[in-house]
């Protein structure tokens, strides 16, 4: 096979447009992956600051809550339920999700990490899962 065309191969088409059945596919994927980080970040916040230590339980569903947080940002399809995310914010995720898959934890600050967990996460997981929701039918 030529470079040329491996290279047409793979590559990735368009989307000339969604239908009604894609777009409820792509909501409930969204919604799936909430319902994921949700739980991860549900177990990493119940025992407190106090439980969630390195090498914990804890700390491992609060980097897993970092990693499925960071996907969400690399499916365009998702990008309609994202909103108007600020890029710092949508950078902070990705360079904690790269300490935490690459670097391992003891580059982490775990004061910062727990503060994006408990104080910064949340309010976008919710304003997230609200424009997932379906639209009210007339």
């Amino acid at each position: 096979m030529s470079d040329e065309s491996r290279e047409r191969r793979f590559v990735r088409r368009p989307r000339t447009g969604e239908d009604a059945s894609t777009l409820e596919a792509t909501r409930a994927r969204f919604s799936e992956s909430l319902d994921a980080i949700e739980t991860f970040l549900g177990h990493a916040v119940a025992g407190g600051r106090a439980a969630f230590e390195r090498n914990s339980p804890a700390y491992a569903s609060g980097s897993m809550a970092i990693i499925r947080t960071a996907a969400l940002f690399e499916e365009d399809e998702f990008r309609q339920f994202l909103g108007n995310v600020p890029m710092e914010v949508e950078r902070g995720i990705a360079t904690t999700r790269n300490i935490v898959s690459h670097s391992g934890y003891r580059a982490m600050n775990d004061d910062v990490f727990w503060a994006t967990l408990t104080v910064h996460l949340p309010p976008y997981l919710a304003t997230w899962r609200a424009a997932a929701r379906v639209p009210p039918t007339a």
